[in-house]
C-alpha cells in the first residue's frame, strides 16, 4: 500500500505564515551543523510573473509542514524570480544554507539550471515542470505527465469500444509529443490513431482544419487537446461538421477539468483523465478554509512535495540523509492530495488517474482512480 502523507483529520486553524510543528523561513541563516534540523529548500517564483502562482503553492507548503506533525523539518523558501538564472542563485542559497533537499522550481528552463548544481551538493530535486527533458539523474518530475494522461484515457477508450481515434492537438512542439504519446499508447493497448490534426489559436484557421479533419472520418473517438475556449470551439466546429455525440465519442486531458466545460453541450458525456475528483477536493476545502482562496492548480504539488519529505524525515536515521533515491523511488509509493504517486527511476512519476464523464453540472467518476500499485508494472 502506498505511504499516506497526510492526516485528513487534522485541524489546522492556527496555520499562518508559518509552521508550528516544523518551520518555514523566507530569509534562511546559514544554520548551525549540529541543531538536529532536516533542511528542505523550496525554490518558487515569489516575485514577477507567475508571484501568485508562487505564493499559493507556498501556502501549500506551510499546511504540509503543520500537519505533518514532525517538529524535524525545517522548510526554507528561496524566490526564484520565475527566470532560470533566479533559480540559479536560489539554489546556491539553498546549498549554502545546507538543505537536504530541493523541491521545485516550476519551469522547465529553472529545473535545467538547478540540476547540475545540486548534483554537485549530492541533493535530489523533486521538481514541478511536465517538461520529461530535465527528468533523470538527481531530478524527480512532481507533476502531472501528459504522457501518462494520454495513455490512460486511449486504453480506457480501447477498452470500452473506441478503439479507432482521430486527434486534435495544437499547433506546437506540445502537440506534438501528444501525437506521439497516442501512437504509443494504441500501439500498447489495441487501439489505433485513424487520424490527426494540428489547431491554431486563430478561428478562421481552426474552422478549416476541423472541416477537414471531419471529412468521410473513419474515427469513432477524438482525443482533443485543449482547453478554455478552444476546447469549446473545437467541440462546437467538430459537431457542426457532424462529428458529434452520440455517434463519435470525445476524450481529453486534465486540461478538461475546468467548470466552463460543462457550459459546452457537444462536451457532455466525453471522457477525459484526471485525478480522483473526491480526492481533489479534500484537499481543495481545507487550503479554502485556511487561507479564505482557492489554490492555484499548482498548489497541490507543493504540497505533496512538503509532506513527503515530513514523511521521510520521520523515519531518517542520524546522519543519514532521508532523500536518497531509494526512500523517493519506493515501489508502494505515496498517497498525496491529487492521490497516489510514485516516482520511476527515470525521474517521471506516475500518478494514479481516473477516467471522468462530462455531465451537465458535474464531473462523474465512471472509472476509478487505483487505491495502489502493482509492484513492477507502469
Amino acid at each position: 500500500m502506498p505511504v499516506l502523507l497526510f492526516s485528513l483529520g487534522l485541524a489546522l486553524a492556527a496555520c499562518t505564515g508559518k509552521g508550528t510543528t516544523g518551520t518555514a523561513d523566507r530569509q534562511p541563516v546559514r544554520p548551525a551543523a549540529d541543531d538536529g534540523q532536516i533542511r528542505v529548500a523550496l525554490l518558487l517564483p515569489m516575485s514577477g510573473r507567475y508571484a501568485a502562482v508562487g505564493a499559493s503553492m507556498e501556502n501549500a507548503a506551510h499546511m504540509a509542514v503543520v500537519e505533518s506533525g514532525t517538529r524535524r523539518l525545517t522548510v526554507l523558501s528561496f524566490d526564484t524570480g520565475g527566470t532560470a538564472k533566479g533559480a540559479a542563485a536560489a539554489a546556491r542559497k539553498a546549498i549554502a544554507a545546507r538543505a537536504r533537499l530541493i523541491v521545485g522550481p516550476l519551469f522547465r528552463e529553472a529545473v535545467a539550471a538547478v540540476k547540475r548544481p545540486a548534483a554537485r551538493a549530492r541533493l535530489n530535486v523533486l521538481a514541478f515542470s511536465n517538461s520529461e527533458s530535465v527528468a533523470g539523474g538527481n531530478v524527480f518530475l512532481l507533476s502531472f505527465l501528459l504522457r501518462q494522461q494520454v495513455d490512460r484515457i486511449v486504453r480506457y477508450a480501447a477498452v470500452n469500444g473506441f478503439a479507432e481515434i482521430g486527434v486534435l492537438a495544437p499547433e506546437s512542439a506540445t502537440g506534438e509529443r501528444i501525437v506521439t504519446y497516442a501512437e504509443a499508447a494504441a500501439q500498447r493497448h489495441g487501439a489505433e490513431i485513424r487520424r490527426t490534426a494540428f489547431y491554431s489559436g486563430r478561428i478562421a484557421d481552426m474552422r478549416k482544419r476541423v472541416e477537414t479533419f471531419a471529412e468521410e472520418p473513419d474515427y469513432r473517438a477524438v482525443l482533443i487537446h485543449a482547453g478554455g475556449d478552444n476546447l469549446r470551439s473545437l467541440a462546437g466546429l467538430l459537431a457542426f461538421n457532424d462529428v458529434l455525440p452520440p455517434d463519435y465519442r470525445f476524450l481529453g486531458t486534465s486540461r478538461w477539468n475546468d467548470p466552463s466545460v460543462h457550459a459546452e453541450r457537444h462536451l457532455r458525456g466525453g471522457w477525459f483523465a484526471a485525478p480522483a475528483p473526491e480526492t481533489a477536493a479534500r484537499f481543495t476545502g481545507r487550503y479554502e478554509s485556511i487561507f479564505k482562496a482557492k489554490p492555484d492548480r499548482f498548489a497541490s504539488m507543493a504540497y505533496d512535495a512538503i509532506a513527503l519529505a515530513a514523511a521521510l524525515a520521520k523515519r531518517a536515521l542520524p546522519k543519514r540523509s532521508p532523500f536518497t533515491r531509494r526512500a523517493l523511488t519506493d515501489p508502494n509509493g505515496f498517497l498525496g492530495a491529487d492521490g497516489i504517486f510514485r516516482f520511476r527511476e527515470n525521474g517521471l512519476i506516475e500518478r494514479g488517474l481516473a477516467v471522468l464523464a462530462v455531465e451537465r453540472s458535474r464531473f462523474e467518476t465512471i472509472d476509478p482512480a487505483p487505491d495502489s500499485f502493482a509492484i513492477g508494472t507502469n
